[in-house]
């Protein structure tokens, strides 16, 4: 089935921006009277291609269930190299995220420049909102400028749980921490780790170092093992 972020005309139906018209008419090929969703305000719907000039109108059918996960989870992510926050940023949103944000650890490679405001954050952003089409989702996760150390400890002091998952940790694991938390915070380092001076800043702040195991996961994979994981414990994936 084929899904489309669209905007409300009124309690029953809906008009696609010219982005997602031109994907419906000159990609897809869809045509008056085909069936398809719309995605709007975090709701999803059964829909019907009911015009397509001047704008592409939606005729709107049943509201479908949620496939928003019952917890909000934010992936701060240690800065990677390359191509990784592109991975990052498809499949943690298919699996829930809720919002990722890259770090700046002292250990990370990469650098941060001002040309990247342009460049890396619409190209992630946008990966974001493909995969959230893709897996049904009417929300599109937010992909946040990278923060500091210091700004991080900040906002972990807002999370009813925040999780930082390290190889070091040893006996605590993810299923010891959670008990139903709503607003959770998962910190996962860059290629070269953290530093233990910022694992003791961020529980300072609160935060909950935890194993994921004893296998070392890399760093565009251990965010997406420790979101799966909570969202089975919490009952989202079933």
């Amino acid at each position: 089935m084929h899904r489309f972020f669209a905007d409300f005309l009124d309690e029953n139906s809906a008009v696609l921006n010219e982005e997602e018209a031109a994907h419906a008419l000159k990609v897809l090929r869809l045509r008056q009277g085909d069936a398809c969703q719309a995605l709007m305000d975090g709701s999803v719907y059964e829909a019907t291609i009911s015009q397509i000039q001047p704008q592409v109108i939606l005729q709107l059918g049943e509201k479908l269930p949620s496939p928003e996960p019952s917890i909000r989870v934010t992936l701060y992510q240690g800065l990677p190299k390359g191509d990784k926050m592109d991975f990052l940023s498809q499949k943690c949103t298919e699996a829930g995220i809720f919002r990722i944000v890259p770090v700046l650890f002292s250990r990370c490679v990469v650098k941060w420049e001002k040309k990247d405001d342009e460049k890396k954050l619409p190209r992630w952003q946008r990966i974001a909102a493909e995969a959230a089409k893709q897996s049904g989702r009417a929300i599109v996760p937010e992909i946040g400028r990278p923060v500091t150390l210091k700004q991080l400890c900040e906002e972990l002091k807002e999370y009813d749980l925040a999780l930082v998952p390290w190889e070091d940790q040893k006996g605590n694991g993810i299923r010891q921490q959670f008990a139903g938390q709503k607003n959770i915070a998962v910190v996962i380092g860059p290629e070269g780790g953290m530093a233990p001076e910022e694992i003791e800043m961020m529980q300072q702040s609160g935060a909950r170092p935890v194993t994921l195991g004893p296998r070392i996961f890399r760093t565009e994979t251990a965010g997406l093992a420790a979101l799966i994981s909570l969202m089975t414990l919490s009952g989202d994936m079933e």
